[in-house]
């Protein structure tokens, strides 16, 4: 039984704050008494707390006045905090404060400063730390009012929703980028509000304050979007069959949020040709199956050019690749290269990239939701080589317009990634 309790006093505090970290912060406090001057180092450390609200910060600065703070020592050397007063200001801040201690003291002009290390408590967001990506953020599509739908006229809002919803969802999946939501900030004050009242344990504080700020901005326009139906003829004029068509234009930019600054800037045309079940589907059903493709397209586009595949690992019987997902498909083909010399502009001296060298060809096999497989069809792949998708040629598919960018193309064929 002993035993049992003893576990369970090991494992509660990692039941209770499993997704709060132990965090160590320094401040500094000025006070005529070194007792004053730690309770003003204190107060700082409420202040800088990411999470306390101005009414928690104002009640736990009242407490901490309130509980007296005590020091053993005299010295200016060997000075210590009180446990009792630790005990007091950790009650008093309803744990957010663990421990404190005194590093150094000094008298500066007939007051006090000490300098203090705090033991606190810091939220830890669940899984992979969005710190370790690029944040991107992106913008609802500008719109026309309308677009022809089969003959009937389709809400240009709704159809630039539906694809900005695609985007996000194909970026998403991609797993290269921290994806910020710009659309649902009620819904994130009402869990707020909920988090501040009465009603939330006060541990709850420490998850307000982390709102992430994006690195990159995606904002663009709808240009074109239509679909027609086109029914084919015998050589007597009696129809034969009929296809679905969708026609889009879009065009794009991802702008470096602090200064605004173009890094990728293209206008992407596509035709393709619904399956034959997309003549049964309804007008909402055909929109949706549109902008899946073509956000899917522009995904492509993006990686391939600031991210492109990777080859992870290699075994006797397949080349693993660090992407999957949505955009990776079975039966995909890609050229692929070793990096060779590092290649610097002679005038300005900038690093352009690296001479990259084709060895080799590959074709997926599976897919999975983060890695792919393929097999070799020519030359060489080995751990570190990156993949170029070779273009299919597609009846169905018509491609059209040039993309507009700051990605450098060397006379060798190296790359400049256009966010590096």
């Amino acid at each position: 039984m002993k035993i049992k309790i003893l576990l369970l006093l090991f494992f509660l505090p990692i039941l209770l704050f499993g997704r709060l970290q132990v965090t160590h912060l320094v401040t500094e406090g000025h006070g005529y008494t070194r007792a004053s001057a730690v309770r003003d180092a204190l107060i700082e450390a409420i202040k800088q707390t990411q999470g306390v609200a101005i009414s928690s910060q104002r009640a736990y600065t009242k407490s901490i006045k309130e509980a007296g703070i005590s020091i053993d020592g005299d010295s200016s050397h060997g000075i210590s905090i009180n446990e009792r007063s630790i005990k007091k200001i950790k009650e008093a801040t309803r744990g957010f404060i663990r421990n404190y201690r005194i590093i150094d003291s000094y008298k500066e002009g007939g007051e006090w400063v000490v300098k203090v290390q705090i033991t606190m408590l810091k939220y830890k967001t669940p899984g992979l730390s969005p710190q370790k990506r690029r944040k991107l953020a992106v913008i609802p599509f500008k719109y026309k009012i309308s677009y022809n739908i089969l003959g009937q006229q389709a809400s240009g809002e709704i159809v630039s929703k539906r694809f900005t919803q695609a985007l996000i969802s194909n970026i998403t999946q991609s797993r290269k980028f921290t994806v910020l939501d710009r659309e649902n900030s009620k819904y994130y004050t009402q869990e707020k509000n909920f988090i501040l009242s009465d009603n939330s344990a006060k541990n709850e504080l420490l998850k307000l304050g982390n709102r992430l700020g994006s690195d990159y901005l995606v904002v663009g326009q709808i240009l074109d979007f239509r679909v027609d139906k086109i029914t084919e003829h015998n050589t007597i004029g009696i129809p034969e069959s009929s296809r679905i068509v969708c026609n889009t234009t879009i065009s794009y930019r991802i702008l470096a949020m602090a200064t605004q600054q173009i890094k990728w800037s293209e206008t992407v045309s596509s035709s393709f040709t619904l399956d034959k079940s997309g003549s049964s589907k309804s007008v909402e059903a055909i929109v949706s199956i549109c902008m899946d493709k073509i956000a899917g397209k522009i995904l492509n586009h993006i990686l391939d050019n600031i991210y492109p595949p990777v080859i992870v690992a290699t075994t006797s019987n397949s080349i693993i690749i660090n992407q999957g997902g949505n955009n990776m498909h079975k039966g995909d083909i890609f050229k692929v290269y070793k990096k060779g010399e590092r290649l610097v502009d002679p005038y300005t001296h900038e690093f352009l990239g690296y001479e990259e060298i084709e060895v080799g060809r590959v074709k997926i096999v599976t897919v999975r939701a983060k890695v792919s497989y393929a097999k070799l069809l020519s030359g060489a792949a080995k751990k570190g080589m990156i993949l170029r998708r070779i273009k299919k040629i597609s009846k169905n598919i018509i491609n059209s317009g040039e993309a507009t960018t700051n990605v450098k193309i060397t006379p060798s064929g190296g790359v400049v990634l256009p966010f590096d």
